[in-house]
């Protein structure tokens, strides 16, 4: 009996996983999942999640390279900006919602969606907004302007827009919670959702509070781009990103697609919504 269990631990080895999020590596990541591929993709969309995570990772291997921050300050409560020289390495930057991994004196790493678009010329500089929670976080928010951290290079795959072109998608749905708002800057500020040429493109912001907002300031150039903002605070009884949109006038749903970037209920109540709704699961995007 010892002998089986020592082997079924055997089977599962422990990755080092990446995510394509814009937060730390989740303790759920870290496990290979006993399906094969065919059980992957019949998992429900949180479980396949995971799985992705936990396969893409086997794949990886970081080369490591030095960096330094040219900017760092907080960008709402518990949130910190901070702007990383990641040189050359930012010209493999394509896509809103790729990512990269940060650490400080070989720690173990943290995986960030990169906040500010993707520019030719942004002379290799990133802007990261990161949750100040975890050993991780703490560190890379403590490297004060001109500190070394070590960055990967530039990974993941973005949000795939070309699966919602602006000819036969009329009507755009983004739901983003707390830091997830990172990538959602990102591929607002890159143009590449073509705001103006759509019926409607919604944003559905969920925080805690105002001081627990990141980007306030750039909301109103969002919403001259032809975004709808739509605030969403958990703690004055406005209740959650999800139930808000419930609320709201449905969309038509063979031209509708959505962005989901934030919590895991958040996302799997969302998604639950829009299949409902009868919104195709394939246009259910995200940056993973």
């Amino acid at each position: 009996m010892i002998r089986g269990l020592e082997s079924a631990l055997a089977s599962h080895k422990i990755l080092k996983c990446r995510v394509a999020c814009y937060w730390y590596l989740p303790n759920w990541c870290l496990l290979r999942p006993s399906g094969g591929p065919e059980d992957i993709r019949r998992a429900p969309w949180s479980s396949q999640r995971r799985s992705r995570c936990a396969v893409t990772a086997s794949k990886q291997e970081i080369n490591w390279t030095n960096a330094f921050i040219t900017s760092t300050k907080p960008a709402a409560e518990g949130l910190q900006s901070v702007t990383v020289d990641i040189g050359k390495l930012a010209g493999d930057y394509k896509k809103p919602g790729q990512f990269i991994q940060v650490r400080v004196n070989g720690s173990k790493p943290g995986f960030f969606a990169i906040a500010s678009p993707p520019d030719e010329n942004n002379q290799g500089l990133v802007e990261l907004l990161i949750k100040r929670q975890g050993e991780t976080a703490e560190a890379i928010c403590s490297v004060a302007e001109g500190g070394n951290v070590d960055v990967s290079h530039v990974m993941g795959k973005g949000f795939p827009m070309d699966k919602a072109p602006h000819e036969t998608i009329k009507e755009l749905l983004i739901f983003a919670t707390g830091s997830g708002i990172s990538p959602i800057r990102s591929l607002i500020e890159s143009g590449i959702i073509q705001a103006d040429k759509r019926k409607a493109v919604r944003l559905y912001y969920g925080t805690k509070n105002e001081s627990h907002t990141a980007f306030r300031n750039r909301i109103p150039d969002w919403q001259d781009m032809g975004v709808t903002v739509k605030h969403v605070y958990s703690d004055e009884d406005r209740g959650y990103v999800q139930q808000i949109f419930k609320e709201d006038q449905a969309p038509e749903a063979n031209v509708t697609a959505a962005i989901l970037a934030g919590q895991k209920d958040m996302a799997d109540t969302v998604i639950h919504e829009l299949t409902s709704l009868g919104v195709d699961k394939d246009l259910i995007l995200t940056n993973f």
